[in-house]
């Protein structure tokens, strides 16, 4: 990876997104001394005393690679941010989900010891929250479920996943807390609700005004949430 042991980073921040340039323009301008590291699309820099790793990874399958690189290497915490859809009414778009756990249904998190269900770092999870509700965001536990392809989420999946009591679903979060507990790293997941499944609206779909203005606040949100977090981590680490 080309780093000494001082420049491990203390978090990894994840996106599951298939616009990568844009997301990439946007939030590394939020940290300083950017560089990619011999490891194509993984970015690492600055943002006050924390050190940051910044990758997009789009899907259960490519999130284990970052993930696991920087587990075994010592980073402390890795934050999934990116989008999901919902599956029972009543949850609005531009929401951000904060899941405690996951059902692990990705196709990944088995090969790393997980069971049928993952969780998250409590500790984390409600700090996040705190700091959403501090910035207007609309901060949910929702009983999340990690699924493998966008497209094959069918009506009567979704359906069958409500029926179960499951609220939220996204492609990568239950797999980077499989790898996060598998080498004894934290996690949490900063999800946007977008997708209103339950409603038969994709993302595909245009959102009202005001929803697409929610939905870009909360996605804003959960980067600088997670930059908070990654300040907080980088406190309490050793000196």
């Amino acid at each position: 990876m080309g780093l000494s042991a001082g420049d491990v980073p203390h978090v990894l921040i994840l996106e599951g997104t298939w616009w990568r340039a844009q997301a990439c323009e946007t939030r590394l301008a939020r940290l300083n001394d950017v560089q990619e590291l011999p490891f194509p699309d993984i970015l690492t820099g600055s943002f006050g005393e924390a050190r940051v790793a910044y990758c997009c990874a789009y899907g259960a399958a490519r999130a284990v690679e970052p993930s696991q690189i920087f587990a075994q290497l010592g980073t402390a915490l890795i934050i999934q941010i990116g989008t999901c859809g919902v599956m029972t009414p009543g949850i609005p778009a531009g929401a951000v989900t904060v899941p405690r756990s996951a059902a692990a249904r990705d196709g990944v998190s088995q090969y790393y010891g997980a069971g049928n269900e993952v969780d998250f770092d409590a500790k984390w999870c409600a700090r996040a929250e705190t700091l959403l509700r501090a910035a207007g965001c609309t901060a949910l536990n929702t009983s999340h479920v990690t699924w493998p392809s966008l497209f094959a989420q069918s009506d009567e999946i979704c359906s069958a996943w409500a029926k179960e009591g499951l609220q939220t679903v996204d492609m990568e979060a239950s797999a980077v807390a499989a790898v996060a507990t598998r080498y004894g790293c934290a996690s949490l997941a900063l999800l946007c609700t977008w997708d209103l499944l339950a409603d038969g609206r994709t993302f595909l779909d245009p959102l009202p005004d005001h929803s697409q203005a929610e939905l870009a606040r909360a996605n804003t949100a959960t980067f600088e949430v997670a930059l908070q977090l990654a300040l907080e981590v980088a406190q309490e680490a050793p000196q």
